[in-house]
């Protein structure tokens, strides 16, 4: 092997194990609030056992995870403090935060507004009403594969055909993590929400409880925010009332993020 051929080897291996580190932290970044164990990593990201633990080894040490006394791997204080800073330059919707504030109080229900990254959705703003007995799981930065949740129905309904498809297929495998069936219930939701207009779905995390769905129209070319209502006394069959609730506030957030 030439020197120059050393070299470009030595940058793709590097590159390749930034890769693998990347993706372990996508795992964990998605993960339920209790973490994941070593062998729950290997099988998401297909990578080797001693591969994934000499990258997580490293990542601990870094202060980049933390490695709980029941093994398992969490997000660390180094990403903590980083996204602080990250998120005090690029907050574009801190002023959706009022008008969610106001819906979950106005319909008791937790608000959220959600933006698409990738094949995923992200919480970025989560409000709870105040109601005893309701505990929704999810905070601020919870990822879900696209679809999870009625916030992502609505996104994917008002994508083109063909993405859509190409975004449930790439993630099938993940969906099926909440239901063996989530596949194939999630077209059934998604054609419903392309007829309808706004997504309406069932949680897979809480059964009985329901959700609401719409996009926000921020004019970007492609959808990428969108709010979701979820709680259990959301009547699916009869969502009118609180669907035009939602639409007052998809107004308002939209007319906050482009002042």
């Amino acid at each position: 092997m030439t020197p120059r051929n050393r070299s470009s080897h030595s940058r793709q291996e590097g590159t390749g194990s930034l890769r693998r580190a990347l993706a372990l932290l996508r795992e964990l970044g998605s993960a339920e609030e209790g973490g994941l164990r070593l062998t729950e990593l290997v099988g998401r990201t297909g990578l080797e056992t001693s591969t994934a633990h000499r990258l997580l080894a490293c990542m601990v040490e870094e202060g980049f995870l933390q490695k709980l006394d029941n093994k398992r791997y969490m997000l660390g204080p180094q990403l903590f403090e980083l996204g602080l800073v990250s998120a005090a330059r690029i907050d574009r919707y801190a002023a959706a935060e009022e008008p969610l504030r106001d819906l979950a109080a106005r319909v008791g229900a937790v608000a959220v507004l959600n933006q698409r990254s990738a094949w995923e959705t992200i919480y970025l703003k989560r409000v709870a009403c105040p109601t005893p007995g309701m505990a929704i799981r999810g905070t601020v930065g919870t990822r879900l594969p696209i679809g999870i949740g009625a916030g992502g129905v609505a996104l994917l309904a008002s994508m083109a055909a063909a993405e859509a498809e190409e975004l449930l297929r790439a993630n099938d495998h993940r969906y099926r993590r909440f239901h063996r069936h989530a596949p194939d219930l999630l077209r059934r939701r998604l054609e419903r929400a392309r007829r309808d207009g706004f997504a309406v779905t069932e949680s897979f995390r809480h059964p009985g409880v329901n959700a609401l769905g719409l996009v926000v129209p921020t004019g970007a070319g492609h959808p990428e925010l969108s709010l979701g209502l979820v709680g259990p006394g959301i009547d699916a069959s009869h969502p009118g009332r609180l669907i035009g609730e939602m639409q007052r506030t998809v107004h308002e957030i939209a007319a906050g993020c482009r002042s």
